[in-house]
């Protein structure tokens, strides 16, 4: 591996990410690329059923994607042909991701009638639904989970940054049920933020992904939180 490439799951990092594999595609001739094996045969062969695959999916992941992929995999071919693509992860993968984040809409719903939180019930959430996900060993492999990558990539001696490296709330929580951060962390903050961050004060009322993830950032009692907690972030 020669380099690793982090781009934070924004719709305004896609155009550099994209500008940058392109650059990458005629110098290593290699690519792990953080998407559906399925959406990328697809976006091949036939790129209007691939968005079709995105939409079943939701909003998030044809904005993110559906506006560049399909012609950027076919340009590879036509002006890198001798480049590997490695689409590395899978729809039941991320089908299982939107139904984790249909359960914490659920979680939130009930807190807001209650005002009460079972930490227990989202530990268990995240457990049952966080399946473990391993790049290719490529010259180029790019990440978009901060999670994995504090834990897998933070000692790469070549790394280029395609947005801040900073987590969500829900990144918090994947730390901590995976035993990365402090339990405690869990009922000091981190679900709390969660409930916020999905349920009314950053991704309801926000246009896109990009403006809730700046909201969140500048919030500073949240950027205060992180920084407790000793995980690397980089603005």
């Amino acid at each position: 591996m020669d380099l690793v490439l982090y781009v934070p799951r924004i719709e305004a990092s896609m155009p550099i990410l994209r500008n940058i594999l392109l650059m990458t595609a005629k110098r290593y001739k290699a690519l792990a690329l953080p998407l559906p094996k399925e959406f990328c045969r697809l976006a091949i062969m036939n790129p209007g059923e691939s968005f079709g695959l995105l939409t079943g999916l939701g909003n998030s992941f044809v904005r993110l994607w559906g506006g560049w992929v399909p012609a950027f995999l076919r340009d590879i071919m036509v002006i890198e042909p001798l480049t590997t693509l490695d689409c590395y992860d899978s729809i039941d993968r991320l089908r299982r991701f939107v139904d984790l984040g249909v359960e914490i809409a659920r979680l939130v719903i009930r807190f807001r009638l209650s005002g009460r939180v079972d930490y227990d019930e989202w530990l268990r959430l995240f457990r049952r639904n966080m399946i473990s996900l391993v790049p290719p060993d490529r010259p180029v492999v790019v990440i978009d989970d901060y999670a994995y990558f504090i834990e897998n990539y933070t000692r790469v001696s070549n790394v280029i940054l395609l947005g801040p490296l900073i987590p969500t709330p829900i990144d918090l929580v994947a730390l901590i049920t995976s035993g990365k951060l402090s339990i405690d962390y869990l009922a000091g903050g981190a679900v709390n933020y969660a409930i916020s961050y999905i349920g009314g004060d950053y991704v309801v009322v926000s246009r896109d992904l990009t403006e809730a993830f700046l909201r969140l950032i500048n919030n500073r009692e949240y950027m205060s939180f992180v920084r407790s907690a000793g995980l690397p972030i980089i603005t």
